[in-house]
């Protein structure tokens, strides 16, 4: 098993969504882009009482694992954007899109990129090589 992370980022969901919790430090995140919205994120998102209590009653396992971890969750809602997607692919074959990178790190630094980002003084994308 991992020694405990600050951070921990979900793309997959179910169950390894609440595994998470299980690495995560108290005091620290977990932020899901296939887990499920909970109550906060529809108060974010302005919804009525009855979508944040169906919300609060569908992500319940989520919050309860939260809790026990002493840790944040939050549901990050990304949408698809073809049409943007598709002008931001033409700008990169052509060169046209300029990307500014702060820092590189390797996998084995990702804690260091993290606190680096948390700084707020990267002045451009920060990049987690994941092979070199």
């Amino acid at each position: 098993m991992c020694p405990p992370v600050d951070y921990v980022f979900d793309t997959i969901g179910k169950e390894t969504l609440l595994q998470s919790f299980e690495v995560v430090k108290p005091g620290g995140k977990v932020v899901s882009v296939a887990g499920l919205p909970d109550a906060k994120f529809a108060k974010a998102y302005g919804l009525n009482f009855i979508w944040q209590g169906l919300f609060k009653l569908a992500s319940h396992k989520i919050t309860r694992a939260s809790h026990k971890a002493h840790a944040e969750y939050e549901f990050l809602f990304m949408r698809l954007a073809g049409l943007q997607l598709q002008r931001l692919a033409e700008l990169a074959v052509t060169g046209r899109l300029q990307v500014r990178v702060a820092k590189e790190y390797p996998l084995e630094e990702i804690q260091a990129a993290c606190d680096y980002v948390a700084t707020g003084h990267a002045d451009g994308k920060v990049i987690i090589k994941l092979i070199d």
